[in-house]
């Protein structure tokens, strides 16, 4: 298995699912390698043994002073409820820790062996959040208790841990330019104001001045992971995903090797958890029909589009219904998922979107 790492050298207009990805590394493959070839690897996808499965973007953090990096991982979905709150106070507690979404590799290795589930990380997050709540009180308030307060910082090294909540966007304001003009759009009467979305929590090198590098990596395993290799570096230089035309997504990136460590003998492994979008097939789906299969997921729907990149008129491609990322499915037997068309170019050629199944070995809890 290899890890990407990307540093963004700007605001990315795009989040990176696995679909999304693979479509920008199949586009760059295109320009590359003419329509021929991209047709040839496209073949090799559809086929039992695709060249290489990818995952979708996670946040990672690097400490400049020391070069350490922590990589964040969707916390698994699995049959294992956080248990109900005793009084307001967990309450409170246990609505924060519902938004954490992305968590170390440290502890997403612990639900992978078992060790964890989502109780446990509760009692955790609870404990370090109460410590550190009550030691700024304790603060705030110049109470003399050096005791206690030795007590408190003891319980938030032991029990504190690293995630994040998401990766969300931010939304900046533009106005439509008349191009004949070179003023503002007028239409019925007033200016055309529109909103647009881009990614600064990716990370930024151009303007990161704090003591943590923000970035994001995606995972790849196969038999041919060097074919990413001449399409990374072309993005990496014109950009991936949306406006790339004004700049975005342009980014530096690292290949290195990457493994999961759990604590738990590989022969006890009970499940797999999903990396990245996952639609099944028709034989998987009757796997999940039988009644001695658990699956523990969210749903997404995945509306793209095509258009500009091909020359076209931009469309919406044909929906798909797939699982999320952090999503756990009980079976021994890795998944596989699909390929599947979702557009067409020139009327008669099928434009594919990646749904195929990255997932990693685990031991989850249940019960």
């Amino acid at each position: 298995m290899k890890i990407v790492k990307i540093s963004p050298k700007t605001n990315f207009h795009t989040f990176l699912h696995s679909d999304t990805l693979w479509g920008n590394l199949i586009y760059a493959y295109r320009m590359l390698y003419g329509i021929d070839e991209t047709s040839k690897l496209l073949t090799r996808f559809l086929s039992k043994a695709p060249p290489f499965i990818i995952s979708s973007i996670f946040p990672f953090m690097k400490n400049k002073k020391d070069g350490s990096i922590t990589y964040y991982l969707p916390k698994p979905l699995s049959a294992i409820n956080i248990r109900d709150a005793n009084n307001p106070e967990e309450m409170a507690y246990m609505k924060e820790y519902k938004k954490v979404r992305y968590i170390e590799k440290d502890i997403f290795e612990k639900f992978l062996s078992g060790e964890y589930d989502e109780n446990i990380l509760f009692e955790r997050f609870y404990k370090w959040k109460k410590a550190e709540d009550e030691l700024k009180y304790i603060e705030e308030k110049h109470i003399n208790n050096p005791t206690r307060k030795e007590e408190l910082k003891n319980l938030i090294e032991t029990y504190s841990f690293n995630f994040t909540k998401g990766l969300s966007p931010t939304y900046n304001l533009h106005n439509s330019i008349d191009r004949m003009s070179g003023s503002t759009l007028q239409a019925e009467g007033r200016g055309q104001l529109y909103w647009e979305e881009e990614y600064n929590s990716f990370g930024n090198l151009l303007i990161n001045f704090s003591e943590e590098i923000n970035g994001i990596f995606f995972l790849v395993e196969g038999k041919d992971i060097s074919l990413i290799e001449a399409p990374l570096r072309l993005l990496s230089h014109i950009g991936i995903g949306g406006n790339k035309s004004i700049g975005k997504g342009s980014f530096i990136y690292e290949i290195e090797d990457f493994a999961f460590n759990p604590s738990t003998d590989s022969n006890s492994f009970n499940s797999y958890v999903s990396l990245s979008l996952y639609h099944p097939s028709k034989d998987e789906v009757q796997q999940f029909k039988n009644e001695s299969t658990s699956l523990y997921y969210e749903i997404t729907t995945r509306i793209g589009k095509v258009g500009r990149d091909f020359n076209l008129q931009f469309n919406e491609k044909n929906p798909v219904i797939c699982f999320s990322e952090g999503s756990s499915f009980f079976v021994k037997e890795p998944l596989i998922g699909q390929i599947i068309p979702t557009a067409k170019f020139d009327g008669q050629n099928d434009i594919y979107s990646n749904y195929l199944f990255f997932g990693v070995k685990a031991n989850l809890r249940l019960q």
